[in-house]
């Protein structure tokens, strides 16, 4: 899969490729992020090297400065620096703009870095846990959606499901297919190693620290909500978009309190919304 992908940037035909990771957490998104990251770099090189006579290593193409984890101010500084046939990681790219207004800007720095990257021939990889964190026209111009299947972490090997993303526009929604061999064989599931140990270990810190800086923020979000007068009038909830999304997440899968978590809002706020809804309906 990373050679096809550094062969499609790197062609005479001005192609990118936009790619979107989608899995629960703990189910090793970040870790296939990394290898394929990685793979294509390495293929980047290679093929960079043999054509022009010079010595680019993976490196060139790749590194932590073109990771984005949680945080909103990191994209623009990317976006402000955009590098031909180079690969940049956003992960829990949903998680860094589910403060108040972020799902809107976010949606809307996305559809800017899908529109502008590909002049540059750069492949743009997100990975996060539900892929209706992202607005409609980000999502439905992807190239490939790859779903987190298996993980044997204690093994270092994951196991994805990869599918190309081909637009109907008449029908209005994206149609996703298995990439299939030479011979026309369907591949349904990939053996995914885990990353350079080097770069495991570098990413992780860098984890830690855009952790530490969102629990940081959101802290800060949540005395600056308490300080604000609420609202009196029956019926009227400020959060509603927040519950909205909090139900989605729920039908997902999680639980009501990781639900609101993620959606940074109050459990009790969002049962009250709940069942006055269903009152009122």
């Amino acid at each position: 899969l990373a050679v096809e992908i550094a062969r499609k940037v790197t062609s005479k035909h001005n192609q990118d490729a936009r790619i979107i990771t989608v899995g629960m957490q703990g189910r090793g998104k970040s870790w296939l992020s990394l290898t394929l990251a990685y793979g294509i770099a390495c293929e980047v090189a290679r093929i960079q090297n043999r054509r022009k006579g010079v010595n680019t290593k993976w490196t060139d193409y790749f590194k932590l400065d073109n990771i984005v984890i949680m945080d909103d101010t990191k994209v623009r500084e990317v976006l402000s620096d955009v590098k031909q046939y180079n690969i940049y990681l956003f992960d829990d790219i949903g998680i860094a703009w589910n403060a108040r207004e972020a799902m809107s800007k976010g949606n809307k720095l996305l559809n800017d870095v899908f529109q502008v990257f590909r002049t540059e021939n750069t492949v743009v990889m997100m990975s996060i846990i539900s892929d209706f964190l992202i607005d409609k026209v980000p999502r439905n111009l992807v190239n490939y959606q790859i779903e987190m299947d298996m993980s044997l972490f204690s093994q270092h090997w994951t196991f994805p499901k990869v599918f190309n993303v081909v637009s109907k526009p008449r029908e209005h929604a994206p149609h996703y297919h298995y990439p299939r061999t030479k011979e026309g064989v369907a591949v349904v599931r990939f053996a995914c190693p885990a990353p350079p140990e080097k770069l495991r270990t570098e990413y992780d810190v860098l984890r830690r620290e855009a952790a530490t800086k969102i629990r940081v923020e959101r802290m800060k979000n949540e005395a600056e909500e308490a300080k604000r007068p609420k609202s009196g009038v029956k019926g009227v909830f400020p959060n509603e978009e927040k519950y909205k999304k909090v139900e989605q997440l729920i039908a997902a899968g999680l639980s009501q309190r990781k639900a609101c978590k993620i959606m940074e809002c109050d459990s009790a706020a969002y049962r009250k919304w709940r069942d006055t809804k269903a009152k009122e309906n």
